[in-house]
Protein backbone atom coordinates (compact mmCIF):
# COMPACT_ATOMS: atom_id res chain seq x y z
CA UNK A 1 0.00 0.00 0.00
CA UNK A 2 2.60 2.16 0.66
CA UNK A 3 4.58 1.18 -3.09
CA UNK A 4 1.60 2.42 -4.77
CA UNK A 5 0.81 5.47 -2.37
CA UNK A 6 -2.76 4.42 -1.48
CA UNK A 7 -4.82 7.30 0.21
CA UNK A 8 -6.86 4.31 2.12
CA UNK A 9 -3.12 4.05 4.02
CA UNK A 10 -2.85 5.68 7.10
CA UNK A 11 -0.74 4.53 9.91
CA UNK A 12 -0.68 5.84 12.42
CA UNK A 13 3.02 6.15 13.99
CA UNK A 14 5.06 8.50 13.43
CA UNK A 15 8.32 7.20 12.32
CA UNK A 16 6.52 4.60 10.05
CA UNK A 17 8.49 2.92 7.04
CA UNK A 18 7.88 0.29 4.65
CA UNK A 19 11.24 -1.39 5.18
CA UNK A 20 11.25 -1.54 8.86
CA UNK A 21 7.72 -3.86 8.43
CA UNK A 22 9.28 -6.00 5.77
CA UNK A 23 12.63 -6.61 7.94
CA UNK A 24 10.34 -7.58 11.35
CA UNK A 25 8.15 -9.86 8.61
CA UNK A 26 11.54 -11.78 7.46
CA UNK A 27 12.99 -12.00 11.34
CA UNK A 28 9.66 -13.00 12.45
CA UNK A 29 9.13 -15.99 10.26
CA UNK A 30 13.56 -16.76 10.55
CA UNK A 31 12.68 -17.50 13.74
CA UNK A 32 9.58 -19.80 13.31
CA UNK A 33 11.75 -22.16 11.50
CA UNK A 34 14.50 -21.61 13.60
CA UNK A 35 12.35 -22.80 16.79
CA UNK A 36 10.26 -25.43 14.99
CA UNK A 37 10.23 -25.89 10.97
CA UNK A 38 7.65 -28.25 11.20
CA UNK A 39 5.05 -26.02 13.30
CA UNK A 40 6.44 -22.84 11.84
CA UNK A 41 5.04 -24.71 7.93
CA UNK A 42 1.80 -25.89 9.74
CA UNK A 43 1.12 -22.62 11.12
CA UNK A 44 1.68 -20.61 7.99
CA UNK A 45 -0.68 -23.47 5.85
CA UNK A 46 -3.46 -22.77 8.78
CA UNK A 47 -2.91 -18.88 8.31
CA UNK A 48 -3.18 -19.39 4.52
CA UNK A 49 -6.68 -21.51 5.00
CA UNK A 50 -8.09 -19.11 7.24
CA UNK A 51 -7.63 -16.57 4.82
CA UNK A 52 -8.56 -18.29 1.95
CA UNK A 53 -12.00 -19.20 4.06
CA UNK A 54 -11.91 -15.05 4.75
CA UNK A 55 -11.87 -14.46 1.09
CA UNK A 56 -14.57 -16.09 0.09
CA UNK A 57 -17.26 -16.22 3.35
CA UNK A 58 -16.62 -13.35 4.93
CA UNK A 59 -19.27 -10.35 4.56
CA UNK A 60 -18.43 -6.60 3.24
CA UNK A 61 -17.74 -4.36 6.01
CA UNK A 62 -18.01 -0.67 6.13
CA UNK A 63 -14.46 0.23 6.21
CA UNK A 64 -13.66 -1.44 2.45
CA UNK A 65 -11.46 -3.83 0.85
CA UNK A 66 -7.54 -3.06 0.82
CA UNK A 67 -6.72 -5.26 -1.77
CA UNK A 68 -9.31 -2.88 -4.11
CA UNK A 69 -7.95 0.45 -3.21
CA UNK A 70 -4.34 -1.01 -3.88
CA UNK A 71 -5.69 -2.60 -7.22
CA UNK A 72 -7.08 1.07 -8.15
CA UNK A 73 -4.42 2.86 -7.60
CA UNK A 74 -2.00 0.18 -9.59
CA UNK A 75 -4.02 1.21 -12.33
CA UNK A 76 -4.05 4.60 -11.60
CA UNK A 77 -0.07 4.81 -11.92
CA UNK A 78 -0.23 2.88 -14.74
CA UNK A 79 -2.39 4.77 -16.80
CA UNK A 80 -0.17 7.71 -15.76
CA UNK A 81 3.00 6.74 -16.78
CA UNK A 82 2.01 4.65 -19.88
CA UNK A 83 2.87 6.40 -23.44
CA UNK A 84 0.02 7.83 -25.86
CA UNK A 85 2.53 7.70 -28.73
CA UNK A 86 2.61 3.39 -29.99
CA UNK A 87 5.34 1.98 -32.28
CA UNK A 88 3.91 0.39 -35.10
CA UNK A 89 5.12 -3.02 -34.18
CA UNK A 90 2.83 -3.12 -30.67
CA UNK A 91 0.15 -1.60 -32.28
CA UNK A 92 -3.00 -4.07 -31.26
CA UNK A 93 -6.84 -2.79 -32.06
CA UNK A 94 -8.91 -1.73 -29.14
CA UNK A 95 -12.31 -1.78 -30.33
CA UNK A 96 -15.67 0.46 -29.95
CA UNK A 97 -18.16 -1.16 -31.10
CA UNK A 98 -21.08 0.88 -32.10
CA UNK A 99 -24.61 0.02 -32.50
CA UNK A 100 -27.92 1.08 -32.07
CA UNK A 101 -29.64 -0.04 -29.16
CA UNK A 102 -33.49 0.62 -27.07
CA UNK A 103 -34.69 -0.07 -23.72
CA UNK A 104 -38.36 -1.13 -23.45
CA UNK A 105 -40.66 -0.51 -20.66
CA UNK A 106 -39.79 -3.50 -18.58
CA UNK A 107 -35.91 -2.36 -18.65
CA UNK A 108 -35.05 -5.19 -20.97
CA UNK A 109 -32.27 -4.28 -23.40
CA UNK A 110 -32.52 -4.83 -26.89
CA UNK A 111 -29.25 -4.37 -29.29
CA UNK A 112 -29.96 -3.78 -33.35
CA UNK A 113 -26.90 -5.55 -33.95
CA UNK A 114 -26.38 -8.31 -31.57
CA UNK A 115 -24.71 -10.38 -34.32
CA UNK A 116 -21.93 -8.20 -33.96
CA UNK A 117 -21.14 -8.91 -30.60
CA UNK A 118 -20.25 -12.35 -31.42
CA UNK A 119 -17.80 -11.13 -33.93
CA UNK A 120 -15.91 -8.51 -31.51
CA UNK A 121 -15.75 -11.30 -29.38
CA UNK A 122 -14.13 -13.64 -31.68
CA UNK A 123 -11.63 -10.92 -32.76
CA UNK A 124 -10.15 -9.72 -29.76
CA UNK A 125 -10.48 -13.17 -27.80
CA UNK A 126 -10.55 -11.58 -24.76
CA UNK A 127 -7.55 -9.59 -25.36
CA UNK A 128 -7.09 -5.60 -25.22
CA UNK A 129 -9.76 -2.99 -24.57
CA UNK A 130 -13.27 -3.64 -25.79
CA UNK A 131 -15.89 -1.41 -25.44
CA UNK A 132 -19.41 -1.82 -26.38
CA UNK A 133 -21.33 1.56 -26.83
CA UNK A 134 -25.20 1.31 -27.50
CA UNK A 135 -26.62 4.52 -28.83
CA UNK A 136 -30.22 4.52 -27.46
CA UNK A 137 -31.88 7.65 -29.53
CA UNK A 138 -35.92 8.82 -29.10
CA UNK A 139 -36.77 12.02 -30.13
CA UNK A 140 -40.27 11.22 -28.19
CA UNK A 141 -38.27 10.48 -24.90
CA UNK A 142 -39.00 12.92 -21.98
CA UNK A 143 -35.73 12.95 -20.24
CA UNK A 144 -36.47 15.36 -17.62
CA UNK A 145 -39.29 16.22 -15.10
CA UNK A 146 -41.66 19.11 -16.64
CA UNK A 147 -40.05 22.97 -15.26
CA UNK A 148 -37.39 21.68 -13.18
CA UNK A 149 -33.61 20.47 -14.00
CA UNK A 150 -34.62 16.59 -12.31
CA UNK A 151 -34.71 13.93 -14.16
CA UNK A 152 -37.71 11.75 -14.13
CA UNK A 153 -37.77 8.87 -12.08
CA UNK A 154 -39.76 6.25 -14.18
CA UNK A 155 -36.41 7.24 -17.37
CA UNK A 156 -33.70 7.18 -14.26
CA UNK A 157 -34.54 3.67 -13.50
CA UNK A 158 -34.74 2.71 -17.14
CA UNK A 159 -31.28 4.31 -17.66
CA UNK A 160 -29.68 2.34 -14.65
CA UNK A 161 -31.34 -1.07 -15.47
CA UNK A 162 -30.27 -0.64 -19.34
CA UNK A 163 -26.63 -0.49 -18.09
CA UNK A 164 -27.25 -3.29 -16.21
CA UNK A 165 -28.91 -5.15 -18.77
CA UNK A 166 -25.85 -4.36 -21.20
CA UNK A 167 -23.10 -5.93 -18.39
CA UNK A 168 -25.37 -9.32 -18.97
CA UNK A 169 -25.51 -8.80 -22.87
CA UNK A 170 -21.70 -8.79 -22.96
CA UNK A 171 -21.25 -11.30 -20.67
CA UNK A 172 -23.60 -13.74 -22.73
CA UNK A 173 -20.99 -12.79 -25.67
CA UNK A 174 -18.05 -13.92 -23.90
CA UNK A 175 -16.86 -10.01 -24.03
CA UNK A 176 -14.06 -9.11 -21.75
CA UNK A 177 -14.44 -5.28 -21.61
CA UNK A 178 -17.07 -2.58 -21.12
CA UNK A 179 -19.99 -1.34 -21.91
CA UNK A 180 -22.00 2.12 -22.09
CA UNK A 181 -25.25 3.10 -23.09
CA UNK A 182 -25.81 6.81 -24.44
CA UNK A 183 -29.31 8.08 -24.33
CA UNK A 184 -29.72 11.16 -26.72
CA UNK A 185 -32.33 12.84 -28.82
CA UNK A 186 -30.32 12.50 -31.93
CA UNK A 187 -28.45 9.42 -33.35
CA UNK A 188 -25.49 11.88 -34.54
CA UNK A 189 -24.96 13.38 -31.32
CA UNK A 190 -25.01 9.87 -29.66
CA UNK A 191 -22.09 8.93 -32.09
CA UNK A 192 -19.89 11.81 -31.48
CA UNK A 193 -20.42 11.24 -27.76
CA UNK A 194 -18.86 7.91 -28.38
CA UNK A 195 -16.26 8.42 -30.78
CA UNK A 196 -14.72 11.56 -28.33
CA UNK A 197 -15.55 10.22 -24.39
CA UNK A 198 -14.74 6.45 -24.91
CA UNK A 199 -11.57 5.33 -23.32
CA UNK A 200 -9.03 6.75 -20.99
CA UNK A 201 -5.10 7.72 -22.11
CA UNK A 202 -3.71 5.05 -23.30
CA UNK A 203 -6.25 3.34 -23.04
CA UNK A 204 -8.50 4.48 -26.01
CA UNK A 205 -10.21 2.87 -29.02
CA UNK A 206 -8.22 3.32 -32.34
CA UNK A 207 -10.94 1.11 -34.63
CA UNK A 208 -14.84 1.94 -34.59
CA UNK A 209 -16.29 -1.38 -35.37
CA UNK A 210 -20.37 -0.88 -36.88
CA UNK A 211 -22.78 -2.99 -38.74
CA UNK A 212 -23.48 -2.31 -42.40
CA UNK A 213 -26.68 -0.27 -41.91
CA UNK A 214 -29.76 -3.02 -42.67
CA UNK A 215 -32.32 -1.65 -44.74
CA UNK A 216 -30.17 1.35 -46.46
CA UNK A 217 -31.51 0.80 -50.09
CA UNK A 218 -35.13 1.02 -48.63
CA UNK A 219 -36.94 4.04 -50.56
CA UNK A 220 -37.96 6.96 -48.32
CA UNK A 221 -37.45 8.12 -45.10
CA UNK A 222 -36.14 4.86 -43.45
CA UNK A 223 -33.62 4.27 -46.20
CA UNK A 224 -32.68 7.51 -46.29
CA UNK A 225 -31.98 7.84 -42.38
CA UNK A 226 -30.08 4.66 -42.27
CA UNK A 227 -27.35 6.09 -44.85
CA UNK A 228 -27.11 9.51 -43.06
CA UNK A 229 -26.49 8.08 -39.63
CA UNK A 230 -23.74 5.48 -41.65
CA UNK A 231 -22.15 8.03 -43.38
CA UNK A 232 -21.86 10.21 -40.14
CA UNK A 233 -20.35 7.72 -38.47
CA UNK A 234 -17.44 6.76 -40.99
CA UNK A 235 -17.13 10.83 -41.05
CA UNK A 236 -16.70 10.23 -36.82
CA UNK A 237 -14.33 8.06 -37.36
CA UNK A 238 -12.24 9.51 -40.29
CA UNK A 239 -12.36 13.46 -37.89
CA UNK A 240 -10.76 11.29 -34.83
CA UNK A 241 -8.18 9.35 -36.84
CA UNK A 242 -10.62 5.80 -35.66
CA UNK A 243 -9.81 2.46 -38.04
CA UNK A 244 -13.33 2.02 -39.32
CA UNK A 245 -14.28 -1.88 -39.78
CA UNK A 246 -17.73 -1.91 -41.56
CA UNK A 247 -19.30 -6.30 -40.98
CA UNK A 248 -21.68 -6.63 -43.79
CA UNK A 249 -23.64 -10.00 -43.80
CA UNK A 250 -26.68 -11.60 -43.00
CA UNK A 251 -25.38 -13.66 -40.45
CA UNK A 252 -22.46 -14.29 -38.54
CA UNK A 253 -20.77 -17.07 -37.20
CA UNK A 254 -21.70 -17.89 -33.43
CA UNK A 255 -19.20 -18.65 -30.23
CA UNK A 256 -20.49 -22.46 -31.15
CA UNK A 257 -19.52 -22.93 -34.75
CA UNK A 258 -16.21 -24.02 -35.85
CA UNK A 259 -14.84 -22.80 -39.40
CA UNK A 260 -13.10 -24.35 -42.31
CA UNK A 261 -12.09 -23.02 -45.82
CA UNK A 262 -10.39 -19.50 -46.80
CA UNK A 263 -10.60 -15.96 -45.15
CA UNK A 264 -10.11 -14.01 -48.06
CA UNK A 265 -7.92 -10.23 -48.06
CA UNK A 266 -8.34 -8.23 -51.20
CA UNK A 267 -5.62 -5.58 -50.89
CA UNK A 268 -6.57 -2.40 -52.84
CA UNK A 269 -5.14 0.30 -50.53
CA UNK A 270 -2.31 0.51 -48.49
CA UNK A 271 -3.84 0.55 -45.01
CA UNK A 272 -0.55 -0.04 -43.08
CA UNK A 273 -1.03 -3.40 -42.50
CA UNK A 274 -4.62 -3.98 -40.34
CA UNK A 275 -5.95 -6.05 -42.99
CA UNK A 276 -3.25 -8.79 -42.78
CA UNK A 277 -3.46 -8.13 -38.89
CA UNK A 278 -7.73 -8.83 -38.53
CA UNK A 279 -7.75 -12.31 -39.47
CA UNK A 280 -4.62 -13.17 -37.97
CA UNK A 281 -6.32 -12.22 -34.73
CA UNK A 282 -9.57 -14.09 -36.02
CA UNK A 283 -7.53 -17.33 -36.57
CA UNK A 284 -6.44 -17.29 -32.40
CA UNK A 285 -9.71 -17.92 -31.51
CA UNK A 286 -11.19 -21.25 -31.67
CA UNK A 287 -14.31 -20.75 -34.47
CA UNK A 288 -11.25 -19.49 -36.79
CA UNK A 289 -8.61 -21.51 -36.14
CA UNK A 290 -8.71 -23.86 -38.87
CA UNK A 291 -9.47 -21.62 -41.34
CA UNK A 292 -6.27 -20.47 -44.05
CA UNK A 293 -5.88 -16.98 -45.35
CA UNK A 294 -5.28 -15.97 -48.92
CA UNK A 295 -4.17 -12.42 -49.94
CA UNK A 296 -5.19 -11.19 -53.11
CA UNK A 297 -3.51 -7.46 -54.05
CA UNK A 298 -4.68 -5.42 -57.25
CA UNK A 299 -1.98 -3.65 -58.65
CA UNK A 300 -2.36 -1.16 -61.49
CA UNK A 301 0.30 -1.67 -64.45
CA UNK A 302 0.85 2.06 -65.01
CA UNK A 303 2.52 3.37 -61.49
CA UNK A 304 2.92 -0.22 -59.41
CA UNK A 305 5.09 -3.25 -60.29
CA UNK A 306 3.80 -6.46 -59.27
CA UNK A 307 7.32 -8.02 -58.16
CA UNK A 308 7.79 -4.34 -55.61
CA UNK A 309 4.07 -5.10 -54.40
CA UNK A 310 4.50 -8.74 -53.61
CA UNK A 311 7.84 -8.14 -52.18
CA UNK A 312 6.23 -4.88 -49.40
CA UNK A 313 3.62 -7.52 -48.71
CA UNK A 314 5.78 -10.66 -47.78
CA UNK A 315 7.44 -8.14 -44.85
CA UNK A 316 4.32 -7.68 -43.14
Amino acid sequence: LVLVNDPNWRPTFKYHHWAISVVGAVLCVWMMFAISPMFALLAIVFCFLIFVYAAHNSHSVKWGDGFQGMKFQLARNVLMKMDLTQHTKNWRPQLLVVTGASISEDSSLKIDDPEILSFASQLKGGQGITIIGGVCSSQSSDFFSDGGPFMCSNFRQRIIDGQNEMKKVMQENSIAGFGRIVYTDDFSDGLMSLVQMSGLGAFQPNCVLAHWPQGWDTPGQQGQDQRARFLRLVQVAVVFQKVMMIAKGSSFPALSDRLTGNVDIWWIVADGGVLLLLPFLLRKHKVWAHCRTRLFAVAEEVCDDPAVVQRELETY
